[in-house]
C-alpha cells in the first residue's frame, strides 16, 4: 500500500510538471524514450542518414544504448536522480508532435497528450511467447489502482510497430488495441541482418576481443528474465559438465537478459564466456552457431539467420502458471525442447535440427523485417512530422 501511495505521489508531481511544459507550442520533433534502445538506435542512424538532427533521445537508467554518433539534438538522462536532464525530459515529451518508446513506461499514465501528438510504440521485442501486458498473469495480484494506471499507459500508445501479423492479436490483446493502430513495417534492429558489411564488422570486433571464440563452434545460452531474479539469475545447469561433454572445439557463450542488473559469475573455464549486458546480442548472434534459449524473443529474429536453436525451459511449468504463453509452448518454438544437461549435450553431439521448421518459424514470425524496416519507419515519421 505505501509504494503504491509512493508511485502515485511521484506520477502526480510529473503531472504537474507536463501540464505547465503542455502549455506550450507544439514542435515538428521526434522524441525516442528508451528502456532498451537497440531498436530505437537504428531509427536514429537512418533520421542521421536523412539529414534529420532535430529529434532527442530520453535514456532511462535501464537503457545500455549510448547514441553517440547519431547526431541527435540531445541526449538525455530520463532518471529521476537526474534532475535537470528529467524535468528536460518532461518539456520534450510535452512539446513533440511524435513519440517513440520501447517498452511500458509508467509516467505516461499521466501525460495527456494533445490529439495532434502521435505516441507509437516501438516494442523491443519482435515476437513474443510469455504473455505481457494486460494479459500478464501477475496483473491478477495487483491493485485497482494499478490496473487502472496500466490501462491509461496503454491507451496513451497510438500505434504500434509489428514485424508479423502474427503479432497483431498478441497486441490487442496484450494492450487492448484495435485493428488500425498497427504499423506493419518490420522490426528495425533486423535490419542489422541483411547488412552483411556490419555483421562481418561485428565478428571482426568481437573476435578481437575474444580471440578464444577463433574457430570454435559457439553455442550462445541467452535465456529470459525471471521477475525474482533481476539482481542476479540463479540458473540451475551445470555449464561446466556441459562443456565439458561437447568437448574442446566447444565454446559456451553466456548472455543473460539486459534487464538483469549483474551477469553470472565467472565459470572459471577457458571454454565458458559470461559476456556483460552491454554486448549487443545482435553481434553475438552473428558468430553464435547454435542458441539455447527459453522464453527470450531471442529466437525471432536468430531465425533469421536460418540456424539451429534448443529451448531448455527448467521451469517450464512454473513459468507459465506465474507468466503464462500466448500459445503451447512446443508447438510454439522452432526448435527441439529439453529438459537436461544430457538432453541438451545428445541434441548438439547429434546435430537433432529441423532447419526447414526454423525457415517456416522466420518467414511467419519475420514477415515484414526485409532489411529495410528502419527506413519505412523513418518514411512514416517524416510524413507526418
Amino acid at each position: 500500500m505505501r509504494k503504491e501511495w509512493l508511485i502515485e505521489l511521484f506520477l502526480f508531481i510529473n503531472k504537474c510538471i507536463f501540464e505547465l511544459f503542455n502549455l506550450m507550442p507544439l514542435k515538428k520533433k521526434i522524441v525516442l524514450l528508451c528502456d532498451f534502445g537497440d531498436n530505437a538506435r537504428f531509427v536514429a542512424n537512418e533520421l542521421a542518414r536523412r539529414g534529420e538532427k532535430g529529434f532527442i533521445v530520453l535514456r532511462t537508467s535501464k537503457c545500455k544504448e549510448t547514441f553517440k554518433g547519431t547526431g541527435a539534438k540531445a541526449i538525455l538522462s530520463f532518471s529521476p536522480t537526474n534532475i535537470m536532464d528529467y524535468v528536460r525530459g518532461l518539456y520534450h515529451l510535452a512539446t513533440a508532435r511524435t513519440i517513440l518508446i520501447d517498452n511500458y513506461f509508467p509516467i505516461l499514465s499521466v501525460t495527456n497528450f494533445r490529439p495532434d501528438v502521435e505516441c507509437i510504440q516501438l516494442w523491443h521485442a519482435a515476437g513474443a511467447v510469455k504473455k505481457f501486458g494486460m494479459q500478464d498473469a501477475s496483473v491478477l495480484f495487483r491493485s485497482p489502482a494499478a490496473v487502472r494506471r496500466f490501462r491509461r499507459v496503454y491507451n496513451r500508445m497510438n500505434r504500434v510497430v509489428v514485424g508479423s501479423d502474427e503479432m497483431v492479436p498478441i497486441f490487442k490483446s496484450a494492450f487492448e488495441m484495435k485493428d488500425g493502430q498497427f504499423l506493419r513495417l518490420g522490426i528495425p534492429r533486423t535490419d542489422f541482418f541483411y547488412d552483411l558489411d556490419a555483421m562481418e564488422a561485428a565478428k571482426i570486433a568481437l573476435f578481437k576481443e575474444y580471440p578464444v571464440m577463433i574457430g570454435k563452434r559457439i553455442i550462445l545460452y541467452a535465456p529470459t528474465f525471471r521477475d525474482q531474479q533481476l539482481n542476479a539469475q540463479s540458473i540451475p545447469i551445470d555449464f561446466k559438465d556441459i562443456i565439458n561433454e561437447l568437448g574442446e572445439n566447444y565454446l559456451l557463450i553466456i548472455k543473460l537478459h539486459p534487464a538483469v542488473a549483474q551477469n553470472v559469475a565467472a565459470m572459471n573455464h577457458p571454454q565458458i564466456i559470461s559476456v556483460k549486458n552491454n554486448v549487443p546480442i545482435n553481434d553475438l548472434l552473428c558468430v553464435a552457431d547454435c542458441v539455447i534459449s527459453d522464453y527470450s524473443s531471442i529466437p525471432f529474429e536468430y531465425a533469421l539467420l536460418g540456424k539451429p536453436q534448443i529451448f531448455y525451459p527448467y521451469d517450464l511449468e512454473k513459468y507459465e502458471m506465474e507468466r503464462g504463453f500466448w500459445t503451447n509452448y512446443e508447438d510454439l518454438v522452432p526448435g527441439p525442447v529439453v529438459s537436461t544437461d544430457d538432453e541438451l549435450v545428445y541434441v548438439l553431439q547429434n546435430n537433432v535440427f529441423d532447419l526447414e521448421r526454423i525457415q517456416r518459424f522466420s518467414t511467419s514470425w519475420n514477415q515484414f523485417s526485409d532489411g529495410h524496416a528502419s527506413s519505412k519507419l523513418v518514411d512514416y515519421l517524416l510524413a507526418r512530422n
